[in-house]
C-alpha cells in the first residue's frame, strides 16, 4: 500500500505542475488567425522539436504538456499521440502544448508530435496507470430464479456466458431454471427473458456486431436475434452440405454438443467446435456448415474467440482440460498456448508456466490481450500478446462476493466475459446470479 500511496503523491506533484501554466495556455490558445503571434506560427522551413514533457506518468484523462519549439499556435494543426492512439489537443502557443492523454494506450508510451508535414517523437516514455474497479450491473446475490423487469427488480439463477453488441446490448445464456436467452438493455436499464426451454452455449454477434447468435447445447440448432426484426428470436438450423456441394470438396459435419460460437473476419464464418472433436464453420446469411477439422481433444466442452489482429487464429479454452489451445484455421495447427493440460492450479507469468482451473469464456480487448473468465479460481486473467499471464481481477482460490478495486473484489465462479466499445468488461459471475462491470481505465 505505501508504493501506491507514493505512486498517486507523485501523480498528484505532477498535477500541481500542470495546474500552474495551464491558465497560460488556455489564454494564449483560441485565437483567430488575424491575431495570432506570428513568431510561434507553425513554419514549415523549421524543424519541429520536441524536448519535453510532464507529467511523466499518469492515467486516463491526465492532462501533460509538452514542451518543444515550432509546435505552432493552432490546435487544429497539431495532433498527438500515445502509441498509436490520438490525444485530445486543449491548446497551443509559445512551444507548448496541453494535451489529454487517451483511455489504454498501452502500459508503455512512445509519445509523437505531427505538426504539418513534420513528425516527431519524444526519446522518454510515458508510464501508463491502469485503474481497474468492479462494480455489480445487475443482479442479486442469494437469488435462486430468472426475473425480468427494471435493473432494481431484475434476478438471476447461474447466469452462463454472454456477449455484447454494437449498442451495449448485453445477450446472456442463463443456464439453470428454464434455461433462458436474457436480453439486457443498458440504456432501459431491463432485463429481458427473451427465450426458454433450450440449454445454450456462449454466444456470439456476426463480423459486424449486430446480429446475434447463440449455440443450442446439442446438435446443429442455433438460436439467432436480429434487431432488423425486432430481436425476435428465431430457432434455426445449421445447413449441412447438399451432394453437389460435398463434390465440390464441402466436407459434411456431426455436432453432439456445441458450447461456443466465434465470428472470423477472414471469412466471415462463423466457427463452432463440437465436443466430440470437429470444427465446424457456416455462412451466417445461407446457415450451409461444413467439417473444418476433426479429432481437435475429443470428448471435452471448448469456449472460441478468433485474434483480431491474427484472425486466422482461434483460440480454444478448455475448461476440463485447465488449459488454452490455438488452432489456425489456414493450417488446421492445434497447438497449446497458455496452462499445462490437464493440470489445474493458479499461477501467473509466462504462458507456458502459468497454471489456470477450469478456464472458461475468452474474449480479446482493445490491445489484443486475451481477458479469461478463470471460473475454478474465482479470478478474470489476462494474457497478453506476448504470452503473459496475470490475474486481472479477483482473488485466486477465493470465492466470494465483493466490489472495488483488484485488492478487494471478489467473484463466485465466474464464466462469462464480453467487452463492448468502450472497453468495458462484463462477467457473469455464475454462483453469485449477477452481472458484474469491470471499468479498466
Amino acid at each position: 500500500m505505501n508504493n501506491i500511496n507514493l505512486k498517486y503523491v507523485r501523480i498528484l506533484c505532477s498535477i500541481c505542475i500542470v495546474l500552474s501554466v495551464y491558465m497560460f495556455i488556455i489564454l494564449s490558445c483560441g485565437k483567430s488567425d488575424s491575431d495570432m503571434d506570428d513568431d510561434y506560427k507553425y513554419n514549415p522551413d523549421k524543424p519541429v522539436v520536441l524536448e519535453s514533457f510532464s507529467p511523466s506518468e499518469g492515467g486516463m484523462a491526465t492532462r501533460l504538456i509538452i514542451s518543444g519549439s515550432n509546435l505552432g499556435n493552432d490546435p487544429s494543426k497539431i495532433k498527438v499521440y500515445f502509441n498509436e492512439k490520438p490525444a485530445a489537443i486543449i491548446g497551443c502557443d509559445k512551444g507548448k502544448a496541453l494535451v489529454v492523454t487517451p483511455r489504454q494506450p498501452g502500459d508503455t508510451c512512445t509519445i509523437s508530435v505531427v505538426v504539418g508535414k513534420d513528425s516527431v517523437t519524444a526519446t522518454e516514455k510515458f508510464v501508463y496507470h491502469i485503474s481497474t474497479t468492479v462494480t455489480t450491473l445487475v443482479g442479486k446475490k442469494g437469488t435462486n430464479e430468472l426475473k425480468s423487469g427494471s435493473f432494481a427488480e431484475a434476478t438471476f439463477m447461474n447466469p452462463s456466458t454472454l456477449t455484447v453488441d454494437n449498442e451495449g446490448n448485453i445477450f446472456l445464456s442463463h443456464w439453470r431454471g428454464n434455461y433462458e436467452i436474457v436480453m439486457i438493455n443498458q440504456q432501459n436499464q431491463t432485463v429481458t427473458k427473451m427465450y426458454s426451454g433450450d440449454a445454450t452455449g456462449a454466444p456470439s454477434t456476426d463480423a459486424e456486431g449486430k446480429v446475434v447468435m447463440f449455440p443450442s447445447d446439442g446438435g446443429d440448432v442455433l438460436y439467432v436475434l436480429d434487431p432488423a426484426a425486432q430481436w425476435g428470436v428465431r430457432r434455426r438450423q445449421i445447413l449441412h452440405p447438399s451432394a453437389e456441394e460435398q463434390a465440390a470438396g464441402m466436407k459434411d459435419f456431426k455436432i453432439n454438443w456445441k458450447h461456443g460460437f466465434a465470428a472470423c473476419k477472414l471469412d466471415g464464418m462463423i466457427y463452432t467446435r463440437s465436443a466430440g472433436g470437429q470444427i465446424v464453420k457456416f455462412n451466417p446469411k445461407t446457415r450451409v456448415g461444413q467439417l473444418v477439422a476433426d479429432g481437435i481433444d475429443p470428448d471435452t466442452d471448448g469456449f472460441l474467440s478468433f485474434d483480431p489482429l491474427h484472425p486466422n487464429m482461434l483460440y480454444i479454452s478448455y475448461p476440463s482440460r485447465h488449459c488454452i489451445y490455438t488452432f489456425d484455421i489456414l493450417t488446421k495447427e492445434h497447438k497449446l498456448f497458455a496452462g499445462s493440460k490437464n493440470t489445474p492450479g493458479w499461477k501467473d507469468g509466462k504462458a507456458d508456466e502459468a497454471l489456470f482451473n477450469s478456464p472458461v469464456q475468452l474474449v480479446f480487448d482493445v490491445n489484443n490481450n486475451i481477458v479469461l473468465a478463470d471460473a475454478g479460481n474465482h479470478c478474470i486473467r489476462q494474457i497478453t500478446p506476448e504470452g503473459r499471464v496475470s490475474t486481472l481481477i479477483g482473488i485466486a482460490g477465493k470465492a466470494g462476493y465483493q466490489d472495488g478495486n483488484p485488492d478487494d473484489a471478489l467473484f463466485n465462479y465466474p464464466k462469462g466475459v464480453a467487452i463492448d466499445k468502450d472497453y468495458n468488461i462484463y462477467i457473469a459471475d455464475y454462483n453469485n446470479n449477477c452481472i458484474r462491470k469491470l471499468a479498466v481505465e
